[in-house]
């Protein structure tokens, strides 16, 4: 899929910029054409994080071991705090069944020997 924005040139976008009118107003999900509810699709809001060096590698290398992306394994680790300090709401299916995934990997049966 190509983004229209893709072909504009330099002066096309700073034309476009000019045109815009920045009132301050707050925007809302509705107004982003997002659905709010325990039914709708998720929307994954994009986060820059810091880290050392060290945590991230180690990150990285405890993701591949599970299977699942970085960005996936930091936000089951987000998830599963909220839900244990018992501020969140419950949690979605992918939150389980990623969870579920991470216990499967965990198991005795699946580690390797040293």
């Amino acid at each position: 899929m190509t983004d229209q924005f893709d072909a504009m040139t330099p002066d096309e976008v700073a034309a476009m910029v000019d045109r815009l009118e920045f009132t301050g107003e707050p925007v809302t999900e509705k107004d982003l054409g997002i659905t709010v509810g325990p039914d709708a699709e998720p929307v994954f809001v994009p986060r820059s994080i810091k880290m050392p060096y060290d945590l991230d590698r180690a990150c990285k290398a405890r993701a591949a071991a599970l299977g699942v992306s970085q960005s996936a394994y930091i936000r089951s680790l987000i998830e599963n705090d909220i839900a244990t300090a018992g501020t969140g709401a419950p949690r979605p299916a992918w939150v389980r069944e990623l969870l579920a995934v991470i216990a499967h990997h965990e198991s005795d049966e699946h580690r390797e020997a040293p």
